[in-house]
């Protein structure tokens, strides 16, 4: 009998330890992950006699403001509201896009944009309508106002629409051309909007192994059109190089003859204005089959030259699908230098290089 009375007691006081286990996990789990304003946050509230703040979540934002003493009473909704960066600049930021008009859902969005958006904010009044553009890689919030014209007049999709503006299809060609200085980038944009500075001359060039007119490209270009030749030869195409370098005085000629011949209008959908030209850059360079008759290139060269002068560094710049956006009728014979790397990125994405540049090489 006593032995059953001490069994039993025995399972009740593991039933009471177990019951005091749960017990704790309960409660570690309701409050061990509660949080609390900090010491200065709440002397500050005290002080202040900042009421209600108790009946709110926990606002790491709120506290961050309070101790960082650029607290004012007359943002105390929206601080409880915007959720905190872990930005050295946010308090700063935070109040001044506040002092500019934004709501707290406003600036919890102007937070997913990239730091160069951020910035630009604050140097602009408010800006409406810019929420639905959140997460776009490439928007540019100087471009707002464009986007929004262009998505009006035009049946594009947002994320469309930003690469189109912001490669500037929303202006008639030859608009408002910004001058580069390529300083030895591979990746440099030059056509229709961007262009070279009269003496611009690049550095390094050589003569091409297979030019007997002295044609010439970057040594690095140089060298992978080469290994372009070689490969075309090894599958059965035979090409050469007709011109690659053109100095801005060429070019000038060149463009002023086909005005003289077609008029400017035409001369336009076939040749750069100097400056505009990739061939000032030393990266690109003009094929030619010798044995096709009446024609640069057969189709046999073209399909050849489209599908892998990226394994060697060079992109078919200017294609027929690709003309609204270049500016530039088919040119299969065009090619541009940009390394092997870029080169498959951008021939796998199936993009202009417009396009490519823009989404994923320049920074907004």
């Amino acid at each position: 009998m006593k032995k059953r009375k001490l069994k039993t007691s025995v399972y009740i006081f593991i039933i009471l330890i177990l019951v005091i286990i749960l017990c704790c996990i309960f409660i570690f789990k309701s409050t061990g992950s509660k949080k609390y304003y900090s010491k200065e946050a709440i002397n500050y509230i005290k002080k202040e006699n900042i009421k209600n703040i108790y009946q709110y979540d926990y606002s790491k934002t709120l506290d961050e403001v309070i101790k960082s003493n650029n607290f004012n009473a007359s943002y105390l909704d929206e601080y409880l509201n915007i959720t905190y960066q872990d930005q050295t600049d946010f308090i700063s930021k935070l109040n001044n896009y506040l002092s500019i008009g934004y709501s707290a859902n406003e600036i919890n969005n102007i937070f997913k944009l990239s730091l160069k958006n951020q910035d630009k904010l604050l140097s602009l009044s408010k800006q409406n309508d810019f929420i639905k553009y959140v997460g776009i890689k490439n928007f540019n919030i100087n471009n707002l106002d464009r986007y929004n014209k262009y998505l009006e007049e035009n049946n594009k999709d947002i994320q469309t629409t930003v690469t189109y503006v912001n490669i500037n299809l929303d202006k008639e060609f030859y608009t408002d051309s910004i001058e580069i200085n390529p300083d030895d980038d591979l990746t440099v944009i030059v056509n229709k909007y961007h262009h070279l500075a009269k003496d611009y001359v690049p550095k390094d060039m050589v003569v091409l192994f297979d030019s007997n007119r002295g044609a010439k490209m970057i040594k690095e270009a140089a060298d992978a059109y080469k290994d372009f030749i070689e490969g075309a030869k090894n599958a059965g195409i035979t090409l050469e190089s007709t011109t690659a370098y053109r100095s801005y005085s060429y070019q000038n000629t060149l463009y002023t003859n086909y005005v003289n011949e077609d008029g400017k209008e035409k001369a336009d959908t076939y040749s750069a204005r100097p400056g505009s030209s990739e061939h000032q850059l030393g990266l690109a360079v003009d094929l030619n089959d010798p044995n096709v008759s009446g024609s640069r290139l057969d189709d046999k060269d073209y399909e050849w030259i489209l599908n892998n002068s990226y394994k060697y560094g060079f992109i078919v710049r200017y294609t027929k699908d690709n003309e609204p956006i270049t500016g530039y009728m088919e040119e299969p014979w065009h090619i541009r230098y940009l390394g092997i790397d870029l080169a498959t990125k951008v021939y796998n994405s199936k993009l202009t290089y417009e396009e490519y540049y823009d989404l994923y090489i320049a920074e907004y």
